[in-house]
């Protein structure tokens, strides 16, 4: 968020604003008509609490002077100035900052799993949705007045200085007292320097941490970190930061350090803290400092969908047995889980809350061994994508002699679209792209060496699916895109492997293991080492029968009808001694053909 309208030096005198007059407009629709005519944000929001009665609006120490608005804005209505906060940010700056406003009943309920009594922290407390809902908790709880519990029990940083306004006005609101009062609430960096954060913090550690830290992913552009803030933090968290580490994920690292011994914290997480590889050094830490008492899974999409979400409650200094499970907006009880042992992933724990079958291949499958030991599974990296950018035109003509580019789009179930779909590639549209080897070959030798290697009859796998997808390179020529995994199998193994990995119960297997891990709960994304890990079949004539249908799949480029798909799933079961109900009814469910 830009600050760049902050012009104040600090002290306690009022600062002045052209005079404006009043702004047409009602509710928050004038909040926004104020912001489009050029009012500063800050002024906006002074002007959206002059009439409530709470105390003056206040940021760096001085009082904001308002203006008039035609159909104020009620800052306690639909989620408080927080909200309208969030409300009026840019959608870049609010993507940045990773600044989303959580619901106040979520942020209430996930506080009472973990608030009990003493202090609270909220290390990325944004307009403060948790620590009001903290406050409040304390105070039912007899544990204070509303100052003294606003006032001393209270503590939250951000980087956002207007963010930290926001939450000093909202406690304050709340406890009836000056928002200068509420000097456990600071503008900094958590991440960064902790310890000299909060004057006046508890030195034992706190008695709870909750929050909705940033979600800042390192792929895609704006939310990257730069070399030196990778650098401080590899500096702060060691290991814990690797390429691809969300920063909400080291905020549990964080958290827990700044618990007392058995305190408790709740943090708002991605979904990706339960399987991505990058987080299994988090997962850890958390399991070696403490224990996984619950955890709190969304199905509803709370914040509209851009991303799904969990929240870890977890106890600083103790182990248990079982994990207490809370679902969806209502944070619903759901029921208990064995705990996780330390280096599994968690997406198993929350597997049966999406109705996902729970099928146990290793145990039927150790005599037969993984798909590793009958093929081997690599993935193009982003320098064979950018290899194959120059190289790549569309097909002029039946004789063209270049070789198929397939991307994830193109690969359904034993179905190949190139040619017969759309496909997207290097940020344009595609009718049948094709690759010039000897192209790649004078733009980069290396990557040209990887696709020769590659020419030979193979299977590619795609991700983010829901079912297993897979086509078949009977030939040797097509040419896979990045993300897509590539399986070379032994001689005599291709159409095995197909009908291996297209096989109802690996994809429920996959499911399971892989939960969290892809852009949706209901998605799957495997690694190449995870699918040479995939036992095989034990049932061999069933699999052969498997394998014939498979090649008629295939043969039909999609035509197959419902009765051939579900007589290859039935087989496909039998194939791994797995019960047909309920994998194959909840795999047809899921399939493109089937829905």
């Amino acid at each position: 968020m830009t600050t760049a309208s902050l012009t104040c030096t600090h002290g306690t005198r009022p600062r002045k604003q052209p005079e404006l007059g009043s702004v047409n407009g009602s509710t928050t629709s004038g909040a926004r008509a104020a912001l489009s005519a050029g009012v500063p944000i800050e002024v906006v929001l002074a002007s959206a609490v002059a009439g409530s009665g709470g105390p003056a609006f206040m940021v760096d120490g001085d009082v904001i002077e308002p203006v008039v608005l035609d159909g104020p804005v009620d800052p306690t209505d639909g989620g408080g100035l927080g909200r309208l906060y969030e409300s009026l940010m840019d959608w870049q700056d609010r993507r940045s900052l990773g600044a989303f406003y959580t619901p106040p009943e979520v942020a209430a309920a996930l506080v009472a799993q973990v608030v009990a009594r003493g202090t609270v922290v909220d290390p990325a407390c944004g307009g403060g949705a948790f620590l009001l809902a903290a406050a409040q908790r304390l105070f039912d709880m007899g544990v204070g007045t509303r100052v003294e519990i606003a006032t001393r029990m209270l503590f939250g940083a951000d980087i956002d200085p207007l963010a930290v306004a926001v939450c000093r006005w909202t406690l304050a609101s709340w406890a009836g007292t000056p928002s200068g009062e509420i000097a456990g609430v600071v503008v900094g960096d958590s991440l960064r320097d902790p310890a000299g954060l909060w004057a006046g913090r508890p030195e034992a550690g706190f008695e709870a941490v909750v929050g909705n830290p940033p979600f800042l992913g390192q792929v895609r552009g704006g939310t990257v970190r730069d070399v030196d803030e990778r650098k401080v933090l590899r500096e702060r968290f060691g290991d814990l930061v690797g390429a691809y580490t969300d920063t909400a994920w080291l905020f549990l690292a964080l958290g827990l350090d700044l618990l007392v011994d058995q305190g408790r914290m709740a943090l708002i997480q991605p979904q990706s803290l339960l399987a991505a590889r990058d987080a299994a050094s988090v997962r850890s830490r958390l399991l070696s400092g403490g224990c996984l008492e619950a955890l709190w899974f969304d199905r509803t999409r709370i914040f509209g969908g851009r991303t799904e979400v969990c929240a870890p409650v977890v106890r600083r200094g103790s182990r248990q047995a079982s994990v207490r499970l809370f679902v969806d907006r209502e944070v619903s009880p759901a029921g208990k889980v064995a705990a996780p042992q330390t280096g599994e992933r968690w997406g198993g724990l929350v597997s049966e809350l999406l109705g996902i079958p729970s099928v146990n291949l290793r145990a039927t499958s150790e005599a037969v061994g993984p798909v590793g030991e009958r093929a081997s599974v690599t993935a193009g990296f982003r320098q064979h994508y950018y290899g194959l950018v120059p190289a790549t035109r569309e097909r002029s003509g039946g004789s063209d002699t270049g070789s198929p580019l397939i991307t994830t789009g193109l690969v359904d179930p034993l179905r190949c679209g190139w040619a017969d779909q759309p496909a997207r590639f290097a940020g344009r549209n595609w009718i049948a792209p094709v690759v010039d080897r000897d192209s790649v070959a004078g733009v980069d030798p290396s990557v040209a060496n990887w696709l020769e290697a590659r020419r030979r009859p193979k299977l590619l796998v795609a991700t983010q699916t829901r079912v297993i997808e897979v086509v078949v390179d009977e030939t040797g020529e097509m040419v896979p895109v990045t993300p897509l995994l590539i399986v070379e199998p032994e001689t005599g193994f291709l159409w095995k492997l197909a009908a291996a990995l297209s096989a109802p119960p690996v994809t429920a297997m996959a499911a399971r293991t892989t939960l969290g891990a892809a852009r949706a709960s209901d998605r799957i994304k495997l690694s190449a080492r995870q699918v040479c890990g995939i036992p095989l079949p034990v049932d061999e004539g069933a699999w052969s029968e498997g394998e014939e249908l498979v090649q008629q799949l295939w043969k039909s480029a999609g035509e197959a009808g419902p009765e051939v798909w579900l007589a290859f799933g039935s087989v496909m079961c039998r194939a791994y001694g797995v019960k047909e109900s309920p994998v194959l009814e909840w795999w047809w469910s899921r399939h493109p053909a089937g829905v």
